[in-house]
């Protein structure tokens, strides 16, 4: 056993190694936190080099529900880098002068429940348990580094944060990137979060959580940046936030969890608001999860459904990927999001929703979406389609054929051509152009054609194919200035129908289908 640094122990001190080799909480006297802060008492003192000499073992072998502290000051500060301590930490109501150095340490458990602290940096920390926050306690720090600083931390428990209070007015109040957490991480009832980074409060990116990730009844604010930032952060069960505040300021939204890959379901609450003073919200671009949950207007404030884009709130969803969205919040809100609450148009959000749509059986509604695609592409990026005219062409296109994917609108309208065809060969053969002649009559004698072999000619003229052979016996008088209007009446019908059978082709057989 390694000798102790500090040997002159107080009885406080003395008291403190006792307890520890028994496994029992060691109190002090009742003092409020303030006091704690200011107090000069022996009663509440700890020096920090004495209790890192009792967690290293240097005072004899400790029980192993490990040091159970309350109600003391520990004075100068408690440096366990690189350390490995033989037993946990919890320590209650405490109050620490200086802020907590673990790098690279390893501890079996650290509980905090109440009390003070100006920062814990634990780089690369192991912690075989758990590490709770809880109680009302305050961790506050000062500098960009971060108030709780976790660092590609190993925790084989969970990290709890409950009725917790961390702060960081200069830069980071959360920093866990690239740490992994074994069973989860809570941040529960009554905790608040505050930092002012443009990393965001809490920072988790790279992060591996192996249960779910839950934030219940809490409040994170930034001034400068995120709520929370968690790129590429990785959660083996759901994220589900609930009941909470979150407020950001980032580029890519107050939560931002761009490429972020969920096992389980990501929730927003009805009760969830998440907000920023430039509209930018959610930032969840090729993230992945099973199911979505999202309340109406937890982006859209009047959680519309139609196309009215007169709003500036956004979500950055390019490249989500999901399996389900929550029946209550339904895909037509998700396409108003697509189309109305995302910066620019971009097609993967379509395909997706459509493919979700599709594999659930309701081939309608893919087809929906993927007009409205169409719609988003002419709107919000014109120049894609090319010139003047094959923007025109595209809408025509759109209307005439739902850009394939309405081809019975399609036949209709061909239907309906054809059907002005036939009009036409019989109005001409009731307009006379001359006594005893009309714009249409028979070849041979000029005699009034019957009814059924005007509507002929129509079809006849108007078919681009196909023709019904009554020209030879009934046909158009080209000689008079009525008969020269129906010909060209009838040309323009007869373009109609060839563009209209080229749509109907091309919407059958899938080959002007555009994904944009």
């Amino acid at each position: 056993m390694t000798a102790p640094r500090v040997t002159d122990l107080r009885d406080f001190e003395r008291r403190l190694v006792e307890s520890a080799r028994e496994g029992e909480l060691l109190g002090a006297a009742q003092i409020d936190v303030a006091d704690l802060a200011e107090t000069e008492s022996p009663d509440h003192l700890v020096r920090a080099e004495v209790l890192r000499d009792v967690l290293l073992g240097r005072h004899g072998d400790l029980d192993p529900r490990g040091i159970m502290l309350a109600r003391a000051r520990i004075t100068g500060e408690l440096n366990l880098d690189g350390a490995t301590a033989t037993a946990g930490l919890m320590l209650v109501a405490c109050v620490f002068d200086q802020p907590v150095l673990a790098r690279q340490a390893t501890l079996p458990h650290l509980y905090l429940i109440g009390g003070r602290m100006p920062g814990l940096h634990g780089s690369r920390v192991r912690i075989a348990g758990d590490l709770h926050l809880s109680g009302g306690v305050r961790i506050t720090g000062n500098n960009s580094d971060g108030a709780i600083r976790l660092i590609g931390a190993r925790i084989g428990g969970s990290l709890l944060c409950r009725d917790a209070e961390i702060s960081n007015p200069d830069g980071l109040a959360l920093e866990a990137s690239s740490a992994e957490l074994g069973s989860g991480l809570y941040l529960h009832q009554g905790t608040r979060i505050t930092g002012s980074s443009t990393d965001g409060a809490i920072h988790l990116n790279g992060a591996c959580i192996g249960g779910p990730l839950e934030c219940q009844s809490i409040k994170v604010s930034n001034d400068i940046g995120p709520a929370i930032e968690a790129d590429t952060l990785t959660v083996g069960r759901s994220m589900l936030i609930r009941d909470s505040e979150l407020s950001g300021n980032g580029d890519i939204g107050a939560v931002r969890l761009q490429g972020a890959q969920i096992g389980g379901q990501l929730e927003f609450s009805a009760t969830t608001r998440v907000t920023s003073p430039e509209g930018r919200l959610l930032g969840l671009s090729d993230a992945k999860a099973t199911t979505v949950f999202m309340p109406a207007d937890l982006v859209c404030p009047d959680g519309s459904t139609g196309a009215d884009c007169d709003h500036s709130e956004l979500a950055w969803l390019d490249g989500f990927t999901y399996a389900a969205i929550d029946p209550s919040f339904g895909w037509r809100r998700w396409l108003h999001l697509l189309r109305c609450h995302t910066e620019y148009y971009d097609a993967t959000g379509y395909q997706k929703l459509a493919a979700v749509e599709r594999t659930a059986g309701h081939d309608g509604n893919a087809r929906t979406i993927l007009i409205a695609q169409q719609d988003d592409l002419r709107r919000r990026s014109p120049d894609a389609l090319g010139g003047r005219m094959s923007r025109l062409f595209h809408w025509i296109w759109g209307a005439l054929a739902g850009y394939g994917y309405r081809a019975r609108r399609t036949a209709a309208a061909l239907l309906l051509a054809l059907v002005a065809a036939g009009v036409l060969g019989l109005w001409a053969g009731t307009t006379e152009t001359r006594p005893g002649h009309h714009a249409a009559e028979r070849v041979a004698s000029g005699a009034a054609c019957s009814p059924v072999e005007l509507i002929g000619l129509g079809l006849d003229r108007g078919l681009p194919i196909a023709p019904t052979g009554l020209r030879s016996k009934c046909d158009l008088d080209t000689a008079s200035v009525a008969g020269q209007a129906f010909t060209a009446a009838i040309w323009g019908v007869q373009v109609a129908v060839w563009g209209l059978a080229t749509l109907a082709l091309a919407g059958y057989t899938n080959l002007v289908r555009k994904t944009g």
